[in-house]
């Protein structure tokens, strides 16, 4: 801080009002993260948990997942879900989120946070969660798809370490926006190509 402050040889050109108002909002965002973990815990997504998913596809997605998808999936032995549950009221599915494990690389397939939950950095709880379970069952390499649209999901990918990579064309079919494909890498793994 001090070196910012001195004389001409200050490296960037941040004031100290501007340095230490970084830091409030650092720690501000840190009080929140730990904030989330003290209201809700982490589960299996059940079978009981879909009816609540699927209410929060509705809410959240303009093509939602059916019940039937979701309960396929939880019959496949390459998906992962899970679910956030609120400490007050545990049978109550605050954010939800899925990956199919294919050898060392995660593949996210649905994360969803309720609309009354928005804005409480669940969603970003949620992730650290569904990246750290991975990372324990050997995935090295996570990807997503995300609308370019999606302004606040990139700013939480990119938070955690996610990075653009590719684009699929005219993805998304209710209204044919592009998808960018996103990658979370364990230092040392490679690049893929993913036109």
């Amino acid at each position: 801080l001090y070196s910012k402050i001195g004389g001409g040889s200050a490296v960037g050109s941040e004031t100290p009002a501007t340095v230490i108002s970084s830091e409030l909002a650092q720690q501000s965002e840190q009080c929140e993260e730990m904030a989330i973990a003290q209201r809700v815990f982490v589960g299996l997504m059940e079978q009981k948990h879909i009816p609540q998913v699927c209410e929060m596809e509705r809410l959240c997605f303009a093509v939602p997942w059916t019940e039937k998808m979701f309960a396929d999936e939880l019959h496949n032995p390459l998906t992962r879900y899970v679910v956030l549950l609120d400490r007050q009221s545990p049978t109550e599915v605050v954010a939800y989120g899925g990956y199919w494990k294919i050898f060392e690389e995660g593949h996210i397939i649905n994360i969803a946070v309720h609309p009354s939950w928005q804005g409480q950095k669940a969603g970003t709880y949620l992730m650290e969660q569904m990246m750290q379970f991975a990372a324990a069952e050997g995935v090295q390499a996570m990807t997503l798809e995300v609308r370019p649209s999606n302004t606040h999901a990139l700013k939480l990918y990119e938070k955690l370490g996610f990075v653009v990579e590719g684009r699929r064309k005219g993805y998304y079919e209710d209204n044919g926006e592009d998808a960018l494909i996103m990658w979370y890498r364990a230092k040392g793994e490679e690049k893929h190509n993913d036109n």
